[in-house]
C-alpha cells in the first residue's frame, strides 16, 4: 500500500470565482489576497495568474497579491492590465548571498529585475520583510528605495511554528529596536491605525516619501472562542479571524496553527442558493458571534497552489522558517509529508513547551 498522498491540485478558476461570490453574497468585504505559496506559479489550463486577477476584478473583488518575485518580470505588465490593486513583494534582504540562503536557491538578479519591471509598469507595490535576529543591517538600503519610490515596507514578526520552536527565541527579532535604530531617524510623522479585526498597526511616514508599517499585539483579544482554550495562545501573534485562508481543495482555515479547525467550502457551495446563509451560520458558530466583524473587516486569502519554487531557510542553516510548513505542501528538495495530519502530532508534542513560551509582541 502506498502511504504517500496523491499530488494535490491547484485551485481552479471556477472555484476561485465561486468562493468569492459566496463570500460577497454573505456580506463579506471585497478584499481578496492571492498569497502563499507562490501565486505566480498558478495556472488552470490556458489561464494564468493575470486571467484569474481579471476574472475576480470583473466579479467586483479588490485583488491584491503576495509574491516572492521570482516570476514577476514575466507577469508584471499583465497583472497591471488585469487590475491588480496592490502587489506585495517578499524582500527579506538586499544581500545576494543572504538572499540565496533564505530562498534556498533564488537568484537576486532575477528578483531585482522583477522589482524594477513592476515599478516601471506602474503597479502599486508594498514590500514585506520578516525580521530575523542578526539580519537587519541592510535595512537602510531598503528604506532608501522605499522612500524614493513612495512605496511601503512592512516589517513582519517571525511567526512561531512547532518546526522552529526549539530555536525561536534565538531567531525572533523584536521590531522596536530595529525601528528605533533605522526607521525613526528618517520619520517625519507617526500614525496609529486601528482595524475592525486583527492586530493594530503603526505607520512611520518617511522623509522624502513612503512609509514603514508594523503590527502591534498590545490589544489582541484572545479571551473568546477558540483562542481562549488554544494551547498556542502564549506564542501566537495573530488575532483569530483577521483573514480566512482558502486552500486549493477549498478547505477553509482561520489560523495557520489550528489546522485541526477547518471547514469545507465545497460543502457550502454545494448548498446552492443556501450557500451564503450556510456560510454565515458557520462563521457565527466558530467566532463567538463576531460574524459581521469578520465579514466586514477580514479578507479572503487564497492559497492557489500547494507548492512553492522556493524553500526558505534561516541564513546559514537548514531551519525552515516559513509558517506554511504546517501543512501538506511541497517545497524544492524537501520531502512531502506522508501523513497530512502529522503536524497535529507535532503540535501535541509541543503543548507543554508552548505554554512556557513568552508572548512575542
Amino acid at each position: 500500500m502506498n502511504d504517500i498522498p496523491p499530488r494535490r491540485r491547484s485551485m481552479t478558476y471556477d472555484d476561485a470565482l465561486t468562493v468569492a461570490r459566496v463570500w460577497r453574497d454573505a456580506g463579506g468585504s471585497p478584499n481578496i489576497e492571492l498569497g502563499a505559496l507562490e501565486p505566480l506559479l498558478w495556472k488552470d489550463g490556458s489561464l494564468g495568474p493575470a486571467d484569474l486577477v481579471a476574472g475576480l476584478v470583473r466579479s467586483g473583488m479588490i485583488v491584491s497579491m503576495t509574491t516572492n518575485g521570482s516570476c514577476l518580470a514575466a507577469n508584471a505588465r499583465a497583472l497591471k492590465a488585469a487590475g491588480l490593486s496592490l502587489l506585495r513583494i517578499s524582500w527579506h534582504t538586499t544581500d545576494p548571498l543572504t538572499y540565496r540562503e533564505i530562498s534556498g536557491h533564488g537568484d537576486y538578479r532575477d528578483f531585482w529585475t522583477g522589482i524594477c519591471t513592476a515599478v516601471n509598469v506602474g503597479l502599486k507595490i508594498s514590500f514585506n520583510r520578516t525580521l530575523l535576529r542578526g539580519c537587519c543591517h541592510d535595512l537602510p538600503e531598503q528604506l532608501n528605495f522605499v522612500s524614493s519610490h513612495n512605496s511601503r515596507l512592512k516589517l513582519h514578526d517571525l511567526m512561531w511554528t512547532p518546526e522552529i520552536s526549539s530555536v525561536y527565541g534565538d531567531l525572533y527579532q523584536d521590531w522596536r529596536p530595529v525601528v528605533r535604530e533605522f526607521v525613526l531617524p528618517r520619520t517625519r510623522r507617526v500614525e496609529r491605525i486601528g482595524h475592525a479585526i486583527g492586530r493594530r498597526r503603526i505607520r512611520f511616514h518617511l522623509h522624502g516619501g513612503g512609509h514603514v508599517e508594523v503590527k502591534i499585539g498590545d490589544a489582541v483579544n484572545r479571551n473568546g472562542n477558540p483562542c481562549r482554550d488554544c494551547q498556542h495562545r502564549g506564542v501566537c501573534l495573530e488575532e483569530f479571524g483577521d483573514y480566512l485562508r482558502v486552500e486549493p481543495e477549498l478547505n477553509g482555515y482561520f489560523c495557520y496553527l489550528r489546522r485541526d479547525m477547518r471547514f469545507s467550502w465545497r460543502e457550502i457551495i454545494d448548498a446552492g442558493p443556501c450557500a451564503s446563509a450556510n456560510l454565515k451560520r458557520l462563521l457565527h458558530s466558530l467566532t463567538d458571534g463576531r460574524t459581521d466583524a469578520l465579514l466586514r473587516g477580514g479578507a479572503l486569502r487564497y492559497i492557489l497552489v500547494p507548492f512553492c519554487n522556493y524553500n526558505c531557510f534561516v541564513p546559514g542553516t537548514s531551519i525552515s522558517w516559513c509558517h506554511k510548513t504546517s501543512g501538506d505542501f511541497t517545497f524544492p528538495g524537501r520531502p512531502r509529508r506522508t501523513d497530512s495530519h502529522q503536524h497535529l502530532i507535532v503540535l501535541n508534542q509541543e503543548r507543554s513547551r508552548s505554554d512556557e513560551q513568552p508572548h512575542y509582541r
